[in-house]
């Protein structure tokens, strides 16, 4: 007849281990957070960059639609992201608000904008608030004309306020109404580079 025989006593983790394991992770943890908190500075301003290239399409298709010129509107001097787009010259068909996202407080995202005429290399990151408040216009073919003459920013690069090594994120518009979102931190054999 088989029998079963049972511990006297049961096996489980010692004190001793269980301080082992909580140090190690406090290790790990006083080790990664930094970069996780980096990574989480880079996806913000990765999607922010995102949401602003999306509102520069919706502006020129806004003006092609509505057969009229567009504006969009940066309006905070501090570069805080924030937008106002409408007609320039308001209509029936065409208000002068069409649609609007109110400045982030309390974000540390900020843009800073540069003319075509006054703008700096690549590498060089234009600073915070810098030409604002700035305007973009479309115009009914969905050009940006205005980027040629020197009225409308033609870059605006999207940054983490106080943050010098967060990755920094570049909007280019040119005087077609093409709007491009390029990676200033990746090299030239990148599809992101910044030309």
């Amino acid at each position: 007849m088989l029998t079963r025989h049972f511990p006297m006593y049961s096996h489980g983790l010692t004190l001793t281990e269980i301080l082992i394991v909580l140090t190690l992770s406090s290790i790990l943890l006083a080790i990664g957070a930094p970069a996780l908190a980096q990574w989480v500075r880079d996806i913000e301003v990765r999607s922010n960059a995102s949401s602003l290239l999306a509102v520069l399409h919706a502006a020129r298709t806004e003006a092609l639609t509505r057969n009229a010129w567009v504006r969009l509107q940066l309006r905070d001097t501090q570069g805080r992201p924030g937008w106002q787009l409408g007609c320039v010259q308001p209509t029936a068909r065409c208000p002068s608000l069409i649609r609007q996202q109110a400045t982030d407080q309390g974000t540390a995202v900020r843009w800073g904008a540069a003319l075509l005429s006054a703008m700096p290399p690549i590498h060089t990151a234009i600073a915070a608030g810098a030409n604002f408040p700035a305007a973009i216009r479309f115009d009914a073919t969905g050009a940006a004309p205005n980027i040629a003459t020197g009225d409308d920013i033609a870059r605006i690069d999207i940054t983490y306020n106080g943050e010098p090594t967060t990755r920094r994120m570049v909007v280019m518009v040119s005087a077609q109404g093409m709007v491009r979102l390029c990676d200033a931190s990746v090299s030239n054999t990148h599809p992101m580079f910044c030309n």
